[in-house]
């Protein structure tokens, strides 16, 4: 499937991420660094199935091949191991949840074209951020 979310992106800002992290559970030297980190994050169809997310920080880096509708174990950029299951919503959003703690812990992220751009949308236990990225 041909997407406008294969392409490589830039963050432009984030609305409410340390409140984010916080609701995660991200302790706050790595909270400090997120806020002032600027990353790119390339989405591609590797084939077979398979997306590839590779984001790419000054800080952390996390490049992430995962088949489509199946669960994986993901080693986020913030320390938590997941299971972690990502499906399209149409032709322009990943749908991504993430559980950890056997599964008492869960988050979801939406990556989500918009105008010619792309919104991260991250959602725990009642709080949301959303990160703004322009193509690169």
């Amino acid at each position: 499937m041909a997407s406008p979310l294969f392409a490589k992106w830039k963050l432009e800002k984030s609305d409410n991420f340390d409140n984010y992290m916080k609701a995660v559970g991200v302790n706050i030297a790595l909270r400090k660094m997120g806020a002032v980190v600027s990353s790119t994050s390339e989405i591609s169809d590797v084939g077979g199935n398979k997306l590839r997310i590779n984001t790419q920080s000054t800080f952390k880096s996390a490049d992430v091949t995962f088949p489509l509708g199946e669960e994986f174990e993901e080693h986020t950029m913030d320390g938590r191991v997941t299971k972690t299951t990502i499906v399209w919503e149409g032709n322009d959003k990943l749908h991504q949840v993430q559980k950890w703690n056997d599964g008492k812990r869960s988050c979801t992220l939406d990556w989500i074209y918009v105008d010619g751009g792309m919104d991260l949308r991250l959602e725990c236990d009642g709080v949301v951020c959303v990160r703004h990225h322009s193509k690169c």
